[in-house]
């Protein structure tokens, strides 16, 4: 059995060398758009980029995508690429929204990197360089490859956004948001899903939502999958929301919520009772609904 496996690993590897090649080298992404709401108007503000490979494939999957070229060396190869396909796709949607860019952290201070490639490209496609946000994720150490706030403000002073992604999904977070006072923090799905029956959640939401507040940042909820939980989170100051609840990540995506059911607040007594920490005194759960 252990033979086969061994035998097996480097055939997988190959098939999957050849695979991303040919993804590669024919262009052959698929961007994906998820919507991002405002939870205070009930309004579109924007999409983040998502990328797959060609239906079917071994590396269908972005997990499986990346994971592979990383593998193979070619990651920043992918990203560029990702990015390409990502703009080319955003640039027949509706003007006036923004498009929230993942980019690696690491990538930016890379010798390799290509400087200039997202603005001479946004040219090229007639996109006004404000209308991108440059996500970082926190996985990537702040300072692994040298990145410094200065490399950051280069992204800056050109005229794009700075988010922070996944805020709480490691250590960097904090560090990250008091050395780059990005325009956008991303507050990690593992503290929205189910934060309407965790006190310990609400807590530290609500502490994200003042210091944002406080700092000029917006505060985004990823991962939001109930009614209950964007309810919950618009009480505690929450600005802005993305998950399967508003939208899911599409081709050619569209909100699933109107205007009227993002807004409907819970009432005041009961909003009180969320931000004092009194949860013993919310409605029960079947309010939260439509």
């Amino acid at each position: 059995m252990q033979l086969a496996y061994t035998q097996q690993f480097p055939r997988r590897q190959d098939l999957e060398r050849q695979e991303l090649e040919r993804i590669l080298s024919r262009e052959l992404l698929r961007p994906h758009f998820q919507p991002i709401m405002d939870l205070r108007k009930g309004e579109l503000i924007g999409h983040e980029a998502l990328i797959r490979g060609p239906e079917g494939s071994p590396l269908q999957m972005p997990s499986e995508l990346f994971r592979c070229a990383i593998e193979q060396g070619r990651q920043q190869e992918l990203e560029l690429l990702s990015r390409k396909c990502s703009l080319q796709a955003f640039a027949d949607f509706e003007p006036g929204h923004k498009l929230f860019l993942n980019v690696t952290a690491s990538l930016l201070s890379s010798p390799d990197h290509q400087h200039g490639f997202t603005a001479d490209l946004l040219r090229q496609l007639g996109i006004p360089i404000e209308m991108i946000v440059i996500e970082l994720s926190e996985q990537h150490p702040f300072d692994q490859h040298g990145l410094t706030r200065a490399a950051v403000e280069h992204y800056r002073n050109m005229g794009f956004s700075i988010a922070i992604d996944d805020l709480g999904a490691g250590y960097s977070g904090l560090k990250l948001w008091s050395e780059l006072q990005p325009e956008y923090v991303k507050i990690d799905q593992h503290f929205v899903r189910g934060l309407h029956q965790d006190p310990v959640k609400r807590e530290f939401v609500h502490s994200i939502s003042r210091i944002g507040r406080n700092l000029g940042c917006q505060v985004l909820a990823e991962g939001i999958e109930e009614v209950a939980e964007m309810r919950t989170l618009q009480t505690l100051g929450i600005e802005l929301g993305q998950g399967y609840l508003l939208g899911r990540p599409e081709q050619q995506p569209r909100a699933r919520l109107s205007r009227a059911q993002i807004r409907r607040p819970l009432p005041g007594r009961w909003q009180q009772s969320i931000q004092r920490g009194l949860y013993s005194m919310l409605p029960p759960r079947s309010w939260f609904g439509f």
